[in-house]
């Protein structure tokens, strides 16, 4: 896997939010999905326990940037699967 970075924005939002970078790492590594964002970004999804975790980064040359990081409760437009 490539090199992460993590963006001030994201390490600040990790850091309210109680997100660990195994999360984040996880999430990158095996995400449940990908959707295309803007200025060429991706989003990665992935639930991790009880919440689903939506990771904007950018790809750059031999490094993954991690701009922002996002909890959700359920994904946007789509069915939530019930455990």
């Amino acid at each position: 896997m490539k090199k992460i970075y993590f963006s001030r924005h994201a390490k600040n939002r990790m850091r309210k939010f109680a997100i660990k970078p195994d999360v984040v790492r996880k999430v990158l590594e095996k995400p449940d999905f990908l959707e295309p964002s803007i200025k060429g970004r991706k989003n990665f999804w992935r639930k991790v326990q009880d919440k689903y975790y939506r990771v904007t980064c950018l790809e750059e040359g031999d490094k993954i940037v991690v701009i922002t990081v996002t909890p959700k409760e359920k994904i946007p437009g789509r069915v939530r699967d019930e455990d």
